[in-house]
């Protein structure tokens, strides 16, 4: 048994050699020590990387809301908002494959306890390459989702505190927002970029039924989404299928996008005729959006910008609230949702812009630090509502090392709530939420 183990140790100390002067090579030839290469030409490789954003949080509880058993006016908490631990590379001059674990949203709210919540399979794809005109995989990925730009975000890069969240929710049958069970195609052909997949959508366990339209618990049809993308100045990558909140003026980014998303019979409604035959609706969403990222100055001044419209259908009256994360639960049935909650998604229209501007770089030429502010806007003209809901955002990101990873932002979010007047909902209050955060990525 002891030589048995001392062989074990033998073969352990061999590995974990390898494993660093792989590690130490690349370092040295590039600069980079969490890329593995696999061939000398660095077109073989194996990347690894993380994200972490922790929050601090003062927030505006929604009334009713409750922590615990008290029914409160106000919260502060402290929330890990996500967490990612990443690998992804291509295997052979034709196979990428791309592996992600995580985690979102875990605070105080958990009974069980932050330690018991365990990673999760964010994504999970392989891929295969003929060129750059066509990639076509599966798996559990984000590139189906949405329709717009931020269905699919890059959390590291993003410009506001988080993205805007009912871009990501549109899709009722989504697991941690946008990642579903797909196959897709994508690639790049001249100056346009598209992205085409088919879902195998969750089925949700439990859905109320009653006159407005709520998702259908019924076995879900197949849903198809894609988005098309014109770019004007540089292209961007489609390596993965997140996309970037913010170059810092390190490229010259303008495109134009339009999506569609569709699932038949995807919401229900009771049926006044017949309650035991609920009148199935189709979910149809399209997207428009325009993002332009680029250096406004010799001394690094880079202005981002971003605006998106989306119509929605999904059937009469249907509303869904966006609280994430949550730092309340519900005492009775609230329109806007417990806590943080605001009604961002629902048959309608909704509106979204947001404006980036990346100070100059002062006059120390050794300072590495980069300061940026922001404000966003969403609106959303929703059917059911009197007047349309309006949510805005401000904050500023300091970045650590000048550059994407490191930041520390800090964040004010204002949104409308809304109650049950006769046929329509009407505007009845405003609540606010201010967030710090630091952020810990490579």
């Amino acid at each position: 048994m002891a030589k048995l183990t001392t062989k074990l140790n033998r073969i352990s100390s061999c590995l974990l050699l390898l494993v660093l002067q792989s590690f130490t090579a690349e370092s040295q030839e590039k600069k980079s020590p969490f890329t593995v290469n696999l061939s000398e030409d660095g077109s073989r490789y194996i990347k690894f990387g993380a994200n972490l954003q922790l929050w601090g949080r003062y927030t505006d509880l929604n009334p009713q809301s409750k922590v615990g058993e008290n029914v409160v006016a106000t919260t502060t908490d402290i929330v890990i908002r996500r967490l990612r631990i990443q690998a992804s590379g291509m295997l052979t001059e034709n196979i990428f494959f791309h592996l992600q674990l995580g985690q979102n949203n875990i605070n105080f709210t958990q009974n069980s306890g932050p330690s018991n919540a365990p990673l999760s399979i964010m994504d999970a794809i392989g891929e295969y390459r003929f060129n750059n005109k066509i990639h076509v995989g599966g798996g559990l990925t984000a590139w189906g989702a949405g329709t717009t730009r931020y269905s699919a975000n890059s959390s590291a890069s993003q410009l506001t505190l988080d993205a805007p969240l009912y871009q990501q929710n549109i899709n009722p049958s989504a697991t941690f927002g946008n990642r579903n069970l797909s196959i897709y195609a994508k690639g790049i052909i001249d100056r346009f970029s598209y992205r085409f997949a088919i879902t195998n959508p969750y089925r949700y366990a439990t859905s109320s039924l009653n006159v407005n339209t709520t998702i259908s618990t019924q076995t879900p049809h197949a849903q198809y989404a894609g988005i098309l993308t014109y770019s004007f100045g540089d292209i961007e990558s489609n390596n993965e299928p997140y996309n970037k909140g913010t170059y810092l003026g390190t490229k010259k980014i303008f495109n134009i996008g339009v999506g569609y998303l569709t699932q038949s019979k995807a919401m229900w409604r009771t049926n006044p005729a017949d309650a035991s035959k609920p009148i199935s609706t189709d979910m149809n969403v399209l997207g428009i959006d325009v993002f332009y990222d680029k250096p406004v100055s010799s001394k690094g001044a880079a202005l981002t910008v971003y605006a998106a419209y989306n119509n929605l259908n999904y059937g009469p009256n249907y509303i869904r609230s966006i609280a994430t994360p949550n730092p309340a639960i519900a005492d009775g049935t609230l329109i806007n949702g417990s806590g943080n909650g605001f009604i961002g998604v629902g048959t309608g229209s909704i509106y979204y812009a947001q404006l980036g501007y990346l100070l100059p770089k002062g006059a120390n030429t050794t300072a590495k630090g980069r300061l940026q502010a922001y404000v966003a806007s969403q609106i959303a003209d929703l059917e059911i509502l009197d007047t349309p809901m309006s949510m805005y955002e401000l904050g500023a990101n300091y970045y650590l090392t000048g550059t994407l990873g490191p930041k520390l932002s800090l964040g004010y979010q204002n949104r409308a709530l809304f109650e049950n007047n006769a046929e329509k909902y009407t505007q009845s209050d405003r609540k606010g939420m201010a967030m710090l955060q630091l952020q810990v990525s490579f």
